[in-house]
């Protein structure tokens, strides 16, 4: 078995995933959505499509993000602009204006409170939704021994 950050764990005899990999306990705790992130002594697990197994030594950082404002900002911003729009010019114009900033003010709320794990060799991190995400957050970077650093 290779240190590859991404290896996905199989269990080849029924197709299906195997959580305990190498008879490894592994603490578990549920994603908001499906599936569960889970860590062991050397590795963390993540299962929402598919197991993935990030080890200890390729992990950079963990962060919790709370809320995208940047993002958050500019959806306010383009349903305000919206309103203004529809009473003042063009009522259809701006109620597009207004359902799309609402649309997108509606998304960056259901992906508030990501946890971010920054992989070494990677430039993209995995960004998962735990139920939990303070205590999540709290156990896998003492597990880790990695605190945000951003």
């Amino acid at each position: 078995m290779s240190t590859n950050s991404y290896e996905k764990e199989t269990n080849q005899q029924n197709d299906t995933l195997e959580p305990n990999v190498d008879d490894t306990a592994i603490t578990e705790m549920p994603l908001r959505s499906s599936g569960w992130v889970g860590y062991s002594d050397d590795a963390i697990f993540i299962n929402d499509d598919e197991l993935k197994k990030v080890n200890k030594e390729d992990i950079a950082e963990i962060g919790l993000r709370t809320l995208q404002w940047d993002i958050a900002v500019m959806s306010l911003l383009l349903v305000g602009v919206g309103g203004y729009v529809m009473l003042t010019r063009n009522p259809l114009i701006g109620l597009c204006f207004a359902l799309v900033g609402l649309g997108s003010l509606y998304r960056t709320y259901t992906h508030r409170q990501a946890l971010v794990i920054q992989l070494q060799n990677y430039q993209k991190p995995i960004t998962v939704h735990p139920a939990s995400p303070k205590l999540c957050y709290k156990q896998l970077a003492e597990t880790t021994e990695l605190h945000q650093v951003r």
